[in-house]
């Protein structure tokens, strides 16, 4: 199974839409319910999306933190200054997916 992606999540909701609305206005029972559907499916993967991209930025977030913490210990500041910002991509990953 591949990833959830936003941007098919996006495209389907939108196409589901489309065919929701048209399926309605022309009376025609399947291309709407066949909307529904698409539509439904796309939100689901948009919120599997985002939980993905929580849990992948969660995980950055507390591996730069206790990567820094031993770099600080050992007094390697320069691979410190990495762990903060793997930290910070974390935090921004976390935001982004909330």
């Amino acid at each position: 199974m591949s990833s959830p992606s936003k941007t098919e999540a996006k495209k389907d909701q939108l196409v589901g839409n489309v065919k929701e609305n048209v399926g309605h206005a022309v009376g025609n029972q399947s291309l709407e319910a066949e909307g529904k559907t698409q539509n439904g499916a796309g939100a689901a993967q948009e919120t599997a999306a985002n939980v993905q991209g929580y849990v992948q930025g969660a995980a950055n977030q507390v591996s730069g933190a206790v990567q820094g913490a031993y770099n600080s210990l050992t007094g390697n500041s320069t691979a410190e200054a990495g762990s903060k910002v793997q930290e910070k991509k974390g935090e921004a990953q976390k935001a982004l997916n909330s």
